[in-house]
């Protein structure tokens, strides 16, 4: 773990692994109740934009209360954690519609990245979520 001290405060992060694939920034302030304490969490990003959040947090440091985190994330832990149940928990809960539209969606996204994204990595990845949908059929 490591600790970037800034001029009256810090950021904790790790250095990304191999494995990792997604980058989340973690906030602290004040919770619901008074005197208490709550998470914020910004949206996930891919592990690409670790760097990119990382140069953030420490700029915007200084006007936080409270340390900020960036954390590297690989599979094992967005799948063997509670982090991702309320997604899943959603999912479960969608109608064949609302299944097919959401389909329709990441189909499309992939498709796109495959066709404008620059970055070889993401798009082998899109490639490999078209394949698992059977979008993509190898013989």
């Amino acid at each position: 773990m490591t600790t970037i001290t800034t001029a009256r405060n810090r950021v904790i992060t790790e250095t990304p692994e191999p494995d990792d694939v997604l980058v989340q920034v973690i906030l602290f302030g004040e919770g619901d109740t008074p005197g208490t304490v709550a998470g914020r969490s910004l949206r996930y990003l891919p592990i690409s934009a670790y760097q990119e959040c990382l140069d953030w947090a420490v700029a915007i440091a200084d006007q936080m209360a409270r340390p900020l985190y960036v954390v590297p994330l690989n599979h094992g832990d967005i799948l063997n954690t509670e982090r991702w149940t309320p997604y899943r928990d959603f999912i479960a809960s969608m109608n064949d519609q609302q299944r097919g539209e959401l389909r329709r969606i990441v189909v499309t996204t992939c498709c796109e990245i495959m066709r404008d994204c620059d970055d070889w990595h993401v798009r082998a990845d899109a490639h490999d979520i078209l394949t698992q949908l059977k979008v993509i059929h190898h013989d």
